[in-house]
């Protein structure tokens, strides 16, 4: 990118979603500019544009070719270089060019993406562990979490309860699987003392690349053994499920780097909604746990951790309302939004636009 693009320059937005309805375009650089009275246009080409940012929907295949007076800032949230090569991996250029996504075929969709990080002017991804992955590709990459203002906070409550334990876990259908390491410890609370485990995520979702084939959420939670209720993902549901749950879990597969990789985003909307989670343990959610000052045993690596920490916040309801509070104090700190949309400000900063 050429010095001195202004503000005054036309900025354009390529979109996860045309009508910026998932999460990833609600929580990141569209609600930054809306928070930041930035006008934004939703784009598939550079003409007239400043500057661009681009989604992880982009086509990778003609946006590498941007005139260089055009600048672009690339938004990878996931833990892109971390992605194991697998048939679906391996495939994924294939099959983005047969949904629409790209222009054309792509046999090797992970170095056709490098090559756009490598003309990007800036990429923004989401953990420091991603920063430092890109600096092989990049001399301009920045860690900005996202963006929750869409999800009102809840004052952490007690929870004393009828002798019950109200669990509650959100996402995509995809990262369901994660859950089954937490099913022998759910399965023995249920039986001591009353368990319900909340899903809140859409009851059918297409299976490959988001677009094929169709999951059926109560299908794969049929034989787990566990009440299991599911709510139908909205921010509104989500928040009066964590109204009446006790306690948020989030567990990620310890044994792919994808999911390992990612950031404290969840557990960052468990604690804005005043609840305490117990969570796998990632780089990131030990960073988070250290950023709140919390005790590192709500960490799991294994099913006895999970069995020890749910059992420990089953017994103990004051722990939980404790944790609760200094987690909430924590989201609405220095994981709150003010610190975020700082950390867009620095992108636009390291370009000159701001």
């Amino acid at each position: 990118m050429t010095e001195g693009h202004g503000v005054g320059g036309r900025i354009g937005y390529v979109p996860l979603s045309p009508d910026l309805s998932v999460p990833g375009d609600r929580r990141r650089f569209p609600r930054y500019a809306a928070a930041r009275g930035i006008d934004v246009d939703l784009v598939k080409d550079w003409e007239g544009l400043s500057l661009v940012v681009l989604s992880s929907e982009a086509d990778i295949t003609r946006w590498v070719d941007a005139p260089p007076e055009t600048g672009i800032i690339l938004d990878l949230p996931d833990a892109f270089l971390d992605e194991r090569r697998t048939p679906r991996s391996l495939t994924r250029g294939l099959a983005k060019w047969m949904a629409g996504p790209l222009s054309r075929p792509v046999l090797d969709h992970r170095r056709a993406a490098v090559r756009l990080i490598q003309r990007a002017d800036a990429v923004v991804c989401s953990t420091p562990e991603q920063a430092d992955k890109l600096e092989r590709f990049t001399g301009n990459a920045h860690v900005v979490l996202d963006l929750h203002g869409e999800v009102e906070p809840l004052a952490p409550r007690s929870t004393v309860g009828d002798g019950r334990l109200e669990v509650v876990w959100e996402g995509m259908h995809t990262t369901l699987v994660a859950i089954e390491q937490v099913l022998p410890a759910l399965r023995r609370l249920s039986t001591t003392l009353g368990l319900t485990l909340h899903l809140v995520t859409d009851r059918r979702s297409p299976r490959f690349m988001n677009r094929f084939g169709v999951r059926e959420v109560a299908e794969i939670v049929a034989a787990w053994g566990i009440e299991v209720r599911v709510h139908e993902w909205s921010v509104r549901n989500l928040r009066s499920v964590a109204m009446a749950a006790d306690l948020a879990i989030v567990p990620v597969e310890l044994d792919d780097p994808y999911t390992v990789g990612k950031p404290e985003n969840r557990m960052r909307v468990f604690w804005r909604l005043g609840l305490p989670v117990v969570v796998s343990d990632t780089p990131s959610h030990r960073r988070a746990m250290n950023v709140a000052g919390l005790s590192d045993q709500t960490l799991c690596t294994t099913a006895d951790d999970w069995m020890k920490a749910l059992g420990r916040y089953a017994e103990d309801h004051e722990l939980r309302s404790v944790n609760g509070e200094i987690g909430h104090v924590a989201a609405l700190g220095p994981y709150g939004d003010p610190m975020v949309l700082a950390g867009w400000d620095g992108v636009l900063s390291s370009l000159g636009v701001l």
